[in-house]
């Protein structure tokens, strides 16, 4: 009763098919009068991009592809865009892409204002200027990055990965079209639809979770745990469609919430695999290390997924949950371990003292996380997990 529970959503969201072609009015409602179009190679060469040129030429926009962010969106890339974008004139930003793409357009769209590279905003609010308007048309399922008051920035230079926040940096616009996930390869579905996992399942176990937080949590993880597997492993429209939207309502969620030991754990610049994949492969250990403190929680996602409550009790109905989720992961042919190349055990000790320190998601996570448990995590998650 005495916690205080914030919600804001600025982004204006558009879901169904086709609507990556409302790119070029949204713009022109935005005041766009030239766009910078930030994206990555393997998206402009999937043909991804013709709709949303289409639609810019029909209003008469004039746009500047930018296609040069890598895997991770990093300050190097933020700071060249920020120069093409200036070159080009261009006062606004569409974003086509997973989640570093749009963190790099939101990047750009900071620097462009404030004349100072990312880095020196980092934290929350430590901007002057809000950001020129970005539009974001994700063509993955799992960042949520289309409505996060977020940009998470990995930097080569000093070996670390860091976030920049404010409430203005949500984007105006998002276009959620699932004709834009029809060339997504399965196993980056799945790692995707993982990433949008953790941030469900997390929003769970911290101390900011609240009524609507929960609500939008536990409708996203019953979409992406019904639809995921046709999502990533059939042409199933319908499917993707869902993945989509559970994307953007479990980062809305967060957005509510906060995250917890999963996100504090993968913040480690050396660790290699993909975000969504590290990720989910901490959530069963995750969920074992909180079960303790979550027990109440836990036994309503069992419901909330179709366990029957008659006749369990609240622990059962906990592990319950955790075993659903396992037998999800075998469905998707999840790994169940780290192996030692991805997670070399000489750097669990640096990673544990990281992920105890972090000052956002171990601080909010429901049950006190010190550098001892952390480590025995990182151990077991080397292990591998069983089904009881």
């Amino acid at each position: 009763m005495n916690q205080l529970a914030t919600f804001i959503c600025r982004t204006r969201i558009y879901h169904g098919l086709g609507t990556a072609t409302m790119a070029g009015s949204e713009a022109e409602r935005l005041g766009m009068q030239k766009v910078l179009l930030v994206t990555d190679p393997g998206i402009r060469k999937a043909g991804l991009l013709e709709a949303v040129e289409a639609s810019l030429s029909e209003s008469r926009i004039p746009c500047q592809v930018f296609d040069s962010v890598p895997e991770d969106a990093d300050t190097g890339t933020m700071g060249k865009g920020t120069l093409v974008l200036k070159e080009a004139g261009a006062n606004g930003l569409i974003a086509v892409g997973g989640g570093s793409p749009m963190c790099a357009a939101k990047g750009i769209a900071l620097e462009a204002t404030n004349g100072i590279s990312v880095r020196e905003m980092e934290g929350r609010s430590r901007y002057r200027v809000s950001p020129l308007p970005v539009i974001c048309i994700p063509t993955t399922a799992g960042s949520g990055a289309e409505v996060s008051t977020n940009i998470a920035i990995h930097d080569a230079e000093q070996e670390r990965i860091y976030g920049v926040g404010g409430d203005e940096i949500q984007p105006p616009v998002a276009l959620l079209d699932p004709l834009m996930l029809k060339t997504c390869p399965p196993r980056q579905m799945v790692y995707s639809g993982l990433d949008a996992l953790s941030h469900g399942l997390e929003t769970l176990w911290t101390t900011k979770a609240n009524y609507l937080s929960n609500a939008l949590a536990h409708e996203a993880i019953r979409l992406i745990m019904t639809h995921l597997p046709r999502a990533s492993f059939s042409d199933d429209i319908e499917a993707k469609s869902a993945q989509l939207l559970a994307s953007t309502m479990a980062n809305l969620s967060l957005q509510a919430s906060s995250l917890g030991i999963v996100h504090a754990m993968t913040m480690d610049y050396h660790l290699k695999l993909p975000h969504g994949l590290a990720n989910g492969l901490l959530l069963p250990y995750a969920m074992e290390y909180n079960m303790p403190v979550c027990q109440e929680r836990f036994a309503r996602l069992a419901v909330t997924l179709g366990a029957e409550s008659r006749g369990r009790s609240e622990a059962e109905l906990a592990r319950a949950a955790l075993k659903r989720l396992k037998e999800f992961y075998i469905t998707l042919d999840v790994p169940r371990k780290f192996e030692e190349k991805d997670l070399p055990r000489e750097r669990i000790p640096a990673m544990a003292r990281q992920t105890a320190s972090n000052p956002f998601f171990a601080k909010d996570n429901l049950r006190k996380v010190t550098e001892e448990d952390a480590a025995r995590l990182f151990e077991a998650s080397l292990q591998g997990w069983e089904i009881e």
